[in-house]
């Protein structure tokens, strides 16, 4: 007789778990095996996060049992699970900003502190660098600098390592490259493939559906709290996964953008500077077009539009909107001009976390009208038309907005803003962390107001959404804009090329990008991208 087949590193067996009158998750299973990479995808209040964090001990379910390699187990909070091996990087960020990156990685690693108490910073500043060598991060940042220094996707690269560093048997990744660039996701795939060959196991939650074909072996799928299908990578297609996630066919996600003649121009920048992040920056945005904005993580792209909209003052250059020439002073000065900015972190920069729905919805709007007079009456009729025309989906406007879902959270800021009726707006990676049902949404509402006639100005860090959407796209290094290419002449390897200063073949038909006129060097610039 056969010897029984070993159990599987981790069982989650009808597990329930409930948050005030919410069904979060309602008797999931999920089976991940020793060595193997496991994604499990849905679309946002899915459940898959609610999971990972019951898997990690940050919660506990209200029903359901767990088995770590055939025996129950119960954690009761993140040190149990630590305890056994498994380690999980969240969705919200957890490094202390005030601590550099060596303390951050190594302070609750008890071989770091000399004499049991006093953390070793010469020694943790050493076994930094040694692990980013170890694990292959060929871009590093420096192990002294303070967290709060990092942009957001370095942020998250320290996050991740940290992770890494335990001797953990399973890694529970929650979204992790929703802030990474397309090289910095290579590194962490790198990353993920190395230690699986060293026989640790990962449960990737993800939305892309790139990342669960080039990663895992299996995926698990949920929809609205349930179980919705289990697949075999190998064997499956994008066209089932989507159907498990959102229970029909979407159609051509990339097929929504139906481009038109642009009007005159809504946005004109000049000149515009702010230090190193900005140089120089240049361009035109019409009426009814969308401008993509691109580059490598750092290039200056999220400096670049909070410049324009004056959430940070530039030094030099001139911005002009519905004929008003000059720098903007500030985001109040922007919205009086019809200007919108949805920023690329939600949750610090775009939204009230933990104030209700409507307050947040209504925020741009009284900001607006001088932030002074309260209009009761036509804010609600506006909190109930956007939650209607979004599709935000919320028990009650006065729920607390911390408490949606990623794509839901998303939809409130954008909401916040199209309420204002902008003329020019600016999205700042508006897709990041939201699954492909609401991104389906959001691109079909984008085309919309482009068909309006708003001027969109688009920062994105995935090259299929730029290609999508944009009628034009600018690609950002070093904080200087270095090529425009236009839509029928664009394609990823264009973009790419530009953003690390590698210059495409001249030949005839080539879909290189152009050089700027008036850039740093009329050229491409250096061939090494340094972020």
């Amino acid at each position: 007789m056969d010897a029984a087949a070993p159990p599987p590193l981790l069982r989650a067996t009808g597990i329930t778990k409930r948050y005030g009158g919410i069904a979060a998750l309602r008797g999931v299973d999920l089976e991940i095996q020793p060595g193997e990479v496991h994604a499990l995808m849905g679309e946002n209040g899915a459940g898959k996060s609610t999971l990972a964090k019951i898997v990690a001990g940050v919660e506990q379910p209200d029903g359901g049992t767990l088995e770590w390699e055939g025996t129950p187990v119960a954690f009761g909070e993140t040190s149990d699970a630590v305890a056994a091996g498994i380690a999980i990087v969240l969705q919200e960020l957890s490094l202390i900003p005030d601590l550099s990156v060596a303390e951050n990685i190594f302070l609750t690693h008890p071989e770091a502190y000399r004499g049991g108490w006093w953390l070793d910073r010469r020694a943790i500043r050493r076994r930094s660098l040694a692990l980013f060598e170890r694990l292959g991060w060929d871009a590093p940042v420096d192990p002294d600098r303070r967290v709060e220094e990092l942009t957001v996707a370095e942020q998250q690269m320290v996050e991740i390592v940290r992770a890494l560093s335990l001797d953990a048997r399973l890694f529970v990744l929650d979204e992790p490259t929703a802030a990474l660039s397309p090289h910095e996701v290579e590194v962490l795939f790198r990353l993920v493939r190395r230690r699986r060959r060293q026989g640790a196991s990962f449960l990737l939650v993800t939305h892309r559906l790139d990342e669960v074909f080039a990663l895992a072996d299996r995926i698990t799928v949920y929809r609205d709290g349930t179980l919705s299908g289990r697949f075999e990578t190998a064997t499956t297609t994008q066209a089932a996964l989507i159907r498990a996630m959102v229970g029909r066919d979407l159609g051509d996600l990339f097929a929504i953008r139906r481009r038109r003649e642009p009007g005159e121009v809504a946005l004109r920048v000049r000149g515009l500077g702010r230090g190193r992040q900005v140089r120089d920056a240049s361009f035109e945005v019409r009426r009814g077009e969308i401008v993509g904005v691109a580059g490598l993580v750092g290039a200056g792209r999220s400096e670049l539009v909070r410049a324009v909209f004056g959430a940070d003052q530039a030094d030099r250059g001139e911005v002009e909107i519905r004929g008003r020439v000059g720098l903007i002073g500030s985001p109040a000065e922007a919205i009086g001009e019809r200007a919108a900015l949805v920023p690329e972190d939600r949750k610090a920069q775009g939204l009230l976390i933990d104030q209700p729905i409507d307050q947040n919805l209504t925020l741009a709007g009284q900001a607006a009208s001088g932030g002074f007079w309260l209009r009761p009456g036509r804010d609600r009729a506006t909190v109930r038309r956007m939650v209607g025309e979004l599709r935000i989906k919320a028990p009650a406007p006065w729920q607390q907005v911390g408490s949606l879902s990623g794509g839901n959270q998303q939809k409130v800021v954008l909401a916040k803003w199209l309420a204002t009726e902008p003329e020019v707006l600016i999205l700042d990676e508006p897709t990041r962390g939201i699954d492909i049902g609401t991104k389906f949404e959001l691109y079909g509402l984008i085309d919309a107001l482009a068909a309006k006639g708003t001027a969109i100005l688009l920062v994105s860090s995935e090259l299929p959404e730029l290609l999508a959407l944009t009628d034009r796209t600018l690609v950002m290094r070093n904080g200087t804009i270095v090529a425009e290419i236009p839509h029928e002449r664009a394609s990823e390897e264009a973009i790419l090329a530009a953003a690390v200063g590698e210059a495409a073949a001249e030949q005839p038909g080539s879909a290189g990008p152009e050089p700027v006129p008036g850039s740093a060097d009329g050229a491409l610039g250096e061939r090494e991208f340094r972020p």
